[in-house]
């Protein structure tokens, strides 16, 4: 069986941003439990994220779906969503289908934290 797991936590150096660390697959079987998580966040006042990739082995069309709606929410509110780090395999899909255009990408959680912060 295909495992989904997710690990919040706040930043040192800015404790209004949240960092969420994704470990798994993101698909159309664990898409509840990442929506369920971030609607959490967004009900407690959370507008800044930046979404941890590198432990997501998968993510499919259901996932790039709730990231797009993710990060809509979030802009709405005057916040974004920073990406960080994904697996090649991660980042192949997302290049391929163009979202790497969309989102913000980024090496390091020090650049995440200045895209946030700008």
């Amino acid at each position: 069986m295909k495992t989904f797991e997710v690990d919040i936590r706040s930043l040192d150096s800015s404790p209004d941003v949240r960092v969420i660390a994704l470990n798994g697959y993101l698909d159309a079987h664990t898409v509840a439990d990442f929506d369920r998580c971030t609607d959490e966040l967004i009900a407690a006042g959370t507008v800044k994220i930046i979404l941890d990739l590198q432990g997501l082995s998968y993510i499919s069309s259901a996932g790039i779906g709730a990231l797009m709606g993710l990060s809509q929410r979030l802009k709405k509110d005057g916040g974004e969503l920073v990406l960080l780090q994904p697996t090649q395999k991660v980042f192949k899909i997302l290049d391929l289908l163009g979202f790497t255009r969309i989102f913000h990408l980024c090496d390091s959680e020090d650049e995440a934290e200045q895209i946030l912060r700008s």
